[in-house]
Order: C-alpha cells, then structure tokens, then sequence
C-alpha cells in the first residue's frame, strides 16, 4: 500500500500530465480558441509544481491532518453555535430566503448592467451589508477585483463582454 504523501505526489503528476495534454492538444487549434485552456493550463502547471515542492519539500508537520478527529458538541446559544450550519440547528426560512435573495440580485445585475458593473456592485455591496472592512477598503478591494477581471476578459483574452439590458439606454443618454 502507498504513503499518504505518494499518493499525493501521484496524483500531482496526474494532473501534470492532464495540464500538458491539454496543452498539447491546443497546439491544433486557431490563436482565439486557445486563449481559455492554454492559460488555464499553464497556470494549473505552475499551481500543480508549487503543489509538489511544497509537500515534498516542506515540514511534514504542517501536512498531517487528523482526518478522524470530532470536536466535542457546543452548548446551545454559544455565538461559535449559531452562526454554524453543521449543528443540529437547521437555516430557517429567513436565511435561506436570504441566500436565494443574493444569488437574484447578482443574476439581475448581470442581466441589467453586464458583467463588469455587475461584479463592481454586487462585491461591495456584499462587503458593506457583511460589515467585512470600511467602506475605503472595500472600495479598493472592489477596484482591484473588477480591473482585474476586465484586465483578464477584455484586454487579454479579447472577450466582447455582454452589456447589459440597459446599454441602449445608457447609449442615448451620451
């Protein structure tokens, strides 16, 4: 039977080997129709080598997990208790409606505004509603995400992105 960290390493190659077929098979197709897999690969690649170097080269302490190991029940009303989904306490309806309720302002904002203002608004407004960090850092983090994804949609890859149902009227205002 195999070590826990050969399994590991076999499955890294695996991968591997999955990234460079992916690669190799990208090598037939035209330049736009390379450029999701054949980055992605790459970067899976890169990810998967680091994967490797770290558990082979790294303290073998910080890699062992008790995979068995139960944490002793909470008592009832603790704050750890009720913010857990895993207790014996299931999501009422508000919590759930909650949910189903962000997962629909996200699809109406993308289908409103497209996807750039639709990401812009949505992660602040998540980081304001979830009291995460200040306003200021939560506008930074929203700019440097949303320039991020345009920087790899629209300036790398060259995606036309969707506009949004709004574009025509947000056109005869210019």
């Amino acid at each position: 039977m195999m070590g826990r960290r050969t399994q590991e390493n076999v499955v890294a190659v695996a991968l591997l080997v999955l990234f460079a077929g992916i690669i190799w098979l990208c090598r037939d197709f035209g330049p736009r129709a390379r450029m999701i897999p054949q980055p992605l690969a790459i970067f899976g690649i890169v990810l998967t080598v680091i994967q490797i170097l770290w558990q082979n080269l790294g303290s073998t302490d910080a890699l062992r997990m008790d995979m068995i190991k139960v944490n002793a029940p909470r008592k009832a009303g603790t704050e750890a208790d009720e913010g857990s989904v895993s207790g014996a306490k299931k999501p009422n309806w508000r919590r759930e409606a909650d949910a189903y309720g962000i997962v629909g302002a996200l699809i109406v904002l993308f289908l409103a505004l497209g996807p750039i203002p639709a990401v812009f608004l949505f992660t602040w407004g998540y980081f304001q509603l979830s009291g995460y960090c200040s306003w200021r850092a939560g506008l930074i983090y929203t700019t440097v995400l949303t320039a991020a994804i345009y920087l790899l949609f629209v300036v790398a890859l060259q995606m036309q992105l969707y506009h949004g149902l709004l574009a025509p009227l947000v056109e005869r205002l210019r």
